[in-house]
């Protein structure tokens, strides 16, 4: 990463400390407006918080992707927004499609100041690179990345097993220190993907740490990682949907 990127990077890390004490309780406040609520919240708090305990950092948070505000959601559901307060390493970086990140100069400054790296879907090879570097670098500090290995939201509303972005077994492959933790997250109204989850939503939400690994090495080690974690998440989701009977 050039001295700029680095630059960039660490001033919108410094802005969002600053600024978390503001950002932080709107985030809370817009999901509470929204009536969002989760099945056995205090208990998967109690685990992330175990497993943050037990291993500080750099964690890879991979997720299925159904709506545009997955990651507002997930950052609540993992922690009170209090905590974000106090611990800003608590809360990841994430990476948005740039598209959805750049609606409006509000939701730009918000996504900024509540660590948003944009990714560009489709994008240059030069603006990918950009990318992985800036994830390298914050991985290799401890900090935790939030991604969605399937690259985009699932239109079947399913997790997709085949097809899904290298990049996040690229990082946890260059990564060793990195752990991997599966997150499934799904409104029990959602039947496919959508911009915003139903108002009055309740979530069914599970985490259960990846062990990935490959003998293989470059692209192919990358595909067998990735690979790895949308199984785990396709086994997730139908653990859950068992439970709801679908």
């Amino acid at each position: 990463m050039n001295r700029r990127d680095l630059f960039r990077l660490r001033l919108q890390y410094g802005l969002g400390r600053m600024a978390v004490w503001l950002t932080a309780p709107l985030a809370a406040s817009l999901v509470r407006l929204a009536g969002y609520r989760f099945d056995n919240l205090e208990k998967f708090r109690k685990q992330i918080n175990g497993l943050f305990r037990e291993h500080p950092g750099p964690w890879m948070i991979c997720a299925n992707h159904l709506t545009l505000i997955d990651s507002v959601i997930l950052a609540y559901a993992m922690f009170p927004f209090h905590r974000y307060m106090t611990a800003y390493r608590l809360l990841p970086w994430n990476l948005p499609e740039k598209r959805n990140f750049q609606r409006s100069a509000a939701v730009g400054l918000l996504c900024y100041l509540l660590k948003c790296v944009p990714v560009v879907r489709g994008g240059s090879r030069e603006s990918v690179r950009a990318c992985l570097d800036k994830c390298d670098y914050l991985l290799e500090h401890g900090e935790s990345i939030l991604v969605f290995p399937e690259g985009t939201r699932s239109r079947s509303g399913r997790v997709d097993t085949e097809s899904f972005s290298y990049g996040p077994g690229r990082l946890v492959h260059n990564h060793p220190a990195c752990r991997v933790l599966c997150v499934y997250l799904r409104g029990q109204r959602q039947k496919t993907c959508s911009n915003f989850p139903a108002l009055r939503e309740k979530f069914l939400i599970a985490a259960e740490p990846c062990q990935c690994a490959s003998d293989l090495s470059g692209l192919r080690a990358h595909r067998e990682c990735s690979r790895q974690i949308v199984e785990k998440l396709a086994q997730m989701e139908g653990a859950c949907l068992n439970v709801r009977g679908q």
